[in-house]
């Protein structure tokens, strides 16, 4: 049996306690593999033009990318203590196709992604996001 081998390893990020622990879960798999973590925070605009006047969208955008940084300093900092290279990225786009691009552009070997608990049996088992990016993928999607 063939040993995977996963050297660029992408945590998507929204802040949450899910993908902290996706972030150090990736962190772990990074040390194993002597891989990189990629952390990304994709800032979701919407509809912002169509409902906000210009500068109300220049205010949102800046708070975004501020928690967008915030939220990826805080999985950078993990991956700095356990002395594993990581790389941050934000964006502005539709979040699944943020991603995918993102995976291709980089080579990412691992896509992490942390699953929010749901106690609830009639709820989906997938976030919204993982679940639009399974099917859309060529490499393995890790949930935790």
């Amino acid at each position: 049996m063939v040993e995977p081998s996963f050297e660029e390893i992408l945590v998507p990020t929204d802040g949450s306690a899910a993908a902290k622990r996706a972030g150090e879960h990736a962190i772990d798999l990074a040390k194993r593999y002597d891989g990189t973590v990629h952390t990304l925070y994709v800032m979701d605009m919407g509809d912002a033009g169509f409902v906000a006047t210009p500068s109300d969208i220049g205010e949102t955008r800046n708070r975004l990318e501020e928690k967008g940084q915030e939220y990826t300093d805080e999985i950078k900092l993990l991956a700095v203590d356990e002395d594993v290279d990581v790389v941050t990225e934000i964006r502005t786009g539709i979040p699944e196709d943020e991603v995918i691009e993102y995976i291709d552009e980089e080579d990412i070997d691992l896509l992490v992604m942390g699953k929010r608990g749901r106690s609830d049996p009639d709820k989906p088992l997938f976030g919204t996001l993982t679940g639009r990016l399974i099917g859309h993928l060529d490499i393995p999607v890790h949930t935790v």
